[in-house]
């Protein structure tokens, strides 16, 4: 056995540890208290009669927001549809259920749980589910790094954020050897992208094209959610309470992202001279629906885990015999997407 392999294993064994367990859920505890503490005293200064004077009232902010709940596990049907023969209520049910874990539970649990669901539902090797996952993560942040730097760096240049006492003067030849880099290290990427992940490239480029789709809805919607409970603030400042949301979901194992996002949105509106209780309000609002909706869905599933079956047939009628008589390959039906390019 090798140092390296000697060291994985001692660290899976370390990690795996009831200590180890126990030491991650301490800490994720004192995170979320610590964030909770931090928002429960900004509202306490801006005045808890003027926060919950200001929460929206307006059913649109409401309806809006089941639109942008839905996003991202709508797209991830025709994602997934790329690389699996599932059926789409299937998968929709699983990225549900993916969102759920990694919103509440830690980062990136929920591919595990996309991993071990795929397992049963796939007649294929592990490593073959666990690189169709491992693909669209990459892809996903290199897609929303993407958004992220080019609204962060539109905003800079357009003077919107205003650096200059950061950064002092930029000199041109500097944004020059800027983009030539990205544009090199783009070509490497593609160049050597098998070394990256196994998807082929055309493949790759249109599950790219709907992550990017996807950001785009979502984060409109998100606008226009904001917008419909401070009307007179400027597009332009959304796009930067939309660049520090992309920015804080792309921080890894960090739980209750929607509340760091809470505490970060509170002290942007305070020194952007908004209308603090406004903004706590929408997004005390808009975190309580993410919670609740999250529990509802957890406790429905938990419920429900294979969901709701049809009724029983009737006395005297055989069911139909299924084509397979292997549950692994009871979906791979009608419904297969088109086979990846070689």
């Amino acid at each position: 056995m090798t140092f390296k392999e000697k060291h994985g294993l001692s660290w899976k064994i370390l990690s795996d540890s009831p200590r180890a367990k126990m030491a991650q859920k301490i800490f994720r505890r004192l995170v979320v208290a610590a964030v909770v503490g931090i928002i429960g005293y900004n509202i306490y200064e801006i005045g808890i009669a003027e926060v919950l004077g200001s929460l929206p009232s307006n059913p649109l902010f409401y309806i809006i927001f089941f639109l942008i709940f839905l996003t991202l596990p709508t797209a991830e049907i025709f994602i997934y549809r790329q690389v699996w023969p599932i059926k789409r209520r299937k998968i929709f049910r699983a990225a549900l259920t993916k969102r759920v874990y990694n919103e509440e539970v830690l980062g990136y649990s929920g591919e595990f749980y996309l991993f071990t669901w795929a397992r049963k539902h796939l007649d294929r090797d592990d490593i073959d589910i666990l690189k169709n996952v491992r693909d669209n993560n990459i892809l996903s942040a290199i897609t929303s790094n993407f958004v992220a730097f080019s609204l962060i760096g539109t905003l800079v240049f357009t003077g919107v954020i205003d650096i200059s006492n950061l950064t002092g003067h930029v000199d041109m030849v500097y944004l020059i050897t800027g983009i030539v880099i990205f544009a090199a290290l783009i070509a490497l990427f593609v160049q050597f992208r098998r070394y990256f992940f196994a998807l082929p490239l055309k493949k790759a480029a249109l599950i790219s094209f709907i992550y990017f789709s996807r950001f785009i809805v979502h984060n409109s919607l998100l606008i226009a959610q904001w917008a419909v409970v401070i009307p007179e603030t400027k597009l332009s400042v959304w796009l930067i309470f939309v660049a520090v949301v992309i920015a804080v979901n792309r921080i890894p194992f960090l739980p209750s992202r929607d509340l760091v996002f809470m505490w970060a949105g509170i002290e942007l509106a305070k020194a952007l001279d908004m209308a603090t209780a406004s903004v706590a309000g929408m997004l005390l609002v808009y975190s309580a629906l993410k919670k609740g909706t999250n529990l509802l869905l957890l406790l429905w599933f938990s419920y429900y885990p294979d969901g709701i079956q049809a009724s029983p047939q009737p006395a005297g009628v055989q069911p139909e015999t299924p084509p397979h008589s292997d549950p692994r390959h009871s979906d791979a039906q009608s419904d297969t997407p088109p086979q990846s390019d070689p």
